[in-house]
């Protein structure tokens, strides 16, 4: 199997080791069976950040026009990870009998099993959307076509958001906004610049 995770063992989305018979435990209670590859890579690393932040859709969503964004795969504990799903689906009003594998309230990948037990497909949605499309036919397909999408900051934009005012406030002119109690919107703009 190619490298999956990325390194960052304590990451937001690492969770506690788990060995097999937790992972059967946690298929039980969710009353599906998990795929293979999904387990292997569980016990490897119970969750976290992987190397790869996409996966190729023809279907134009609210991330971008030719792919999704999966940069974490969630794990397994008991009230984390893919444990949360039932939770999740009630609180984001998501469809019953799918355990999500990544997603941030607006956005859901998601293992559907709605009309099986096992091997099932993986599927996105997009909640303010209202969309439900299939990525693939199996998580193994799935993880086979995650990439890296290369993003990039318009360098200008960037350095115009940091860059400082023309008009620097003097200290006198500061202090004058202070005892006048002038804290305009133009003020205020010039005080969060102060040198």
């Amino acid at each position: 199997m190619k490298s999956f995770w990325e390194i960052d063992e304590e990451g937001y989305y690492t969770l506690k080791k788990v060995n097999e018979a937790e992972i059967a435990k946690a298929e039980k209670k969710l009353g599906i069976t998990l795929p293979d590859t999904y387990k292997k890579l569980i016990l490897e690393q119970n969750g976290g950040y992987t190397i790869h932040n996409a996966f190729p859709t023809t279907h134009s969503n609210s991330w971008a026009e030719d792919h999704i964004q999966f940069n974490h795969l969630l794990g397994i504990a008991e009230d984390e990870g893919i444990m949360d799903s039932a939770y999740l689906i009630k609180e984001w009003e998501l469809p019953e009998g799918l355990v999500l594998i990544n997603g941030d309230g607006h956005t859901w990948v998601a293992m559907d099993y709605r009309k099986t037990k096992e091997n099932p497909a993986i599927h996105y949605f997009d909640v303010e959307m209202e969309e439900d499309f299939k990525l693939a036919d199996s998580f193994d397909e799935f993880i086979e076509g995650l990439y890296t999408a290369e993003y990039t900051v318009d360098e200008e934009a960037a350095a115009a958001e940091y860059e400082l005012s023309e008009d620097h406030l003097s200290k006198e002119e500061l202090e004058a906004i202070f005892e006048l109690d002038v804290l305009d919107e133009g003020n205020l703009y010039k005080i969060q610049y102060y040198p």
